[in-house]
């Protein structure tokens, strides 16, 4: 009886060790895997309607190729739209040759495909309500002294496709990027930042990259006069007060001095649609290195005079 049992236990070892050294050799196999695909395609929805069957031989080790065999219901790959044909209806198709890209994500890690048994895919890819909203950042920056922003922050992309109930859709006006927070600024800034979904749509991007160019500064103040322009003939228009004050904001070290070379107005035809007579001091474009300009006061009063 002992010699039996050693007889069987030897026979099952042997057999798990002839096992076991076949399953780790490749080998090539006809297989079949469900596919669900994912996309971004302008005015569709992210996911194909069904799954599609994709058969094609396999060279995988032996355990590759059961796992495949054992494996149940589809998986989700991604595919980039410009692999994505359009068809007749809702339909988007995939060339075989495309597909090797996506080889890994159908059969998983150590699968080589060799051929597939069909010349392309078809998904099916319905259309959704969209639209296309501007993208508006929230930041919140602080300067190390003597350091300021130079131009707006950036994003990009600066519009998002917004897809939902048309109801929903119409409400909105911009998406908006999370906060960012930003300290202590003194030098170019660049990074990435979530998009906010608003609730009930879903968007054609969930990031944004952001930049920010910061520059230190050197502030220039002088006095200079306010005049007018688009003044009809034969008419006059007084301004009070008839100087301003302008603080300039100019890159450091100093690029061009603006005194004297921006000049500060009122416009005549603002003053002709105005009741209360009050009239925005304006300042002529700022030269190269000037990143701002403030004005002290930034209104003036304005009388109309008729020449004599």
């Amino acid at each position: 009886m002992k010699k039996w049992t050693a007889f069987i236990v030897c026979l099952l070892l042997s057999a798990s060790i002839w096992l076991i050294h076949n399953l780790s050799q490749t080998h090539s196999s006809i297989v079949s895997q469900e596919v669900v695909a994912e996309s971004s395609i302008e005015g569709r929805a992210a996911r194909s309607s069904d799954a599609v069957t994709m058969a094609a031989r396999v060279s995988a080790s032996g355990f590759r190729l059961l796992l495949i065999g054992l494996r149940r219901g589809a998986v989700t790959v991604r595919f980039a739209p410009e692999d994505l044909s359009p068809v007749e209806d809702d339909f988007f198709r995939i060339s075989a040759p495309h597909l090797l890209r996506y080889a890994t994500d159908i059969y998983g890690q150590g699968a080589k495909v060799e051929a597939f048994l069909f010349d392309n895919a078809s998904f099916r890819f319905i259309q959704e309500y969209h639209r296309r909203l501007p993208v508006r950042a929230v930041c919140l920056p602080s300067f190390r002294p003597q350091f300021t922003q130079v131009a707006p922050l950036s994003v990009k992309p600066d519009s998002v496709l917004v897809y939902g109930p048309a109801e929903v859709l119409e409400a909105l006006d911009e998406v908006y990027t999370s906060t960012i927070s930003l300290s202590d600024l003194h030098g170019n800034v660049h990074g990435e930042v979530r998009l906010e979904t608003p609730s009930g749509t879903r968007l054609s991007e969930n990031k944004a990259a952001y930049a920010m160019e910061v520059s230190r500064y050197v502030e220039i103040s002088t006095d200079a006069p306010v005049s007018v322009r688009n003044l009809p003939p034969g008419t006059s228009l007084m301004v009070y007060p008839s100087t301003v004050k302008a603080t300039f904001r100019c890159v450091f070290p100093l690029i061009n001095d603006p005194r004297g070379l921006v000049d500060f107005y009122v416009d005549y035809g603002e003053f002709a649609h105005s009741i209360t007579g009050r009239c925005m001091i304006h300042c002529s474009s700022l030269p190269k290195g000037v990143f701002s300009c403030v004005l002290s006061p930034d209104v003036a009063e304005c009388a109309e005079t008729a020449d004599e």
